[in-house]
């Protein structure tokens, strides 16, 4: 509602100077399509797929527990969207590297795993 607003403006150009400087777009086109990658590989029998563009991924999971998997994720202190019941969505900072994608791989696992069992033994949550 505040378009061309001489401030807003210099903020908004600022910004998209760091992101072109640092080369956030093509990091967050290589993490993102690691990351990606990495999800598809665990053929963990929660995740029936994922989508999304750069760094902004959905991960679909076969049932819906993805209330239990953010929460469980939160514990662990790493932050994801249930948006719906059956997915969960990344949405992490354009700056984000593969070591630390591959360490929210190394957490989801056994996130994963553990409302598996519990969903398996009927429990409604497994944190």
């Amino acid at each position: 509602t505040f378009g061309g607003n001489p401030l807003a403006a210099a903020a908004a150009l600022a910004t998209l100077h760091v992101i072109e400087r640092d080369g956030l777009l093509h990091n967050a086109t290589v993490v993102g399509e690691h990351l990606r990658a990495e999800v598809d590989r665990m053929a963990h029998p929660l995740i029936t797929g994922s989508r999304g563009a750069g760094l902004l991924i959905g991960i679909q999971l076969s049932a819906p527990v993805a209330a239990d998997v953010a929460g469980e994720l939160l514990t662990r202190g790493v932050i994801v969207n249930p948006v719906a019941p059956d997915t969960i969505r990344l949405a992490p900072p354009l700056i984000l590297t593969t070591d630390q994608a591959d360490s929210f791989i190394a957490t989801l696992g056994p996130v994963l795993d553990a409302v598996h069992d519990a969903a398996s033994r009927g429990l409604a949550s497994a944190t």
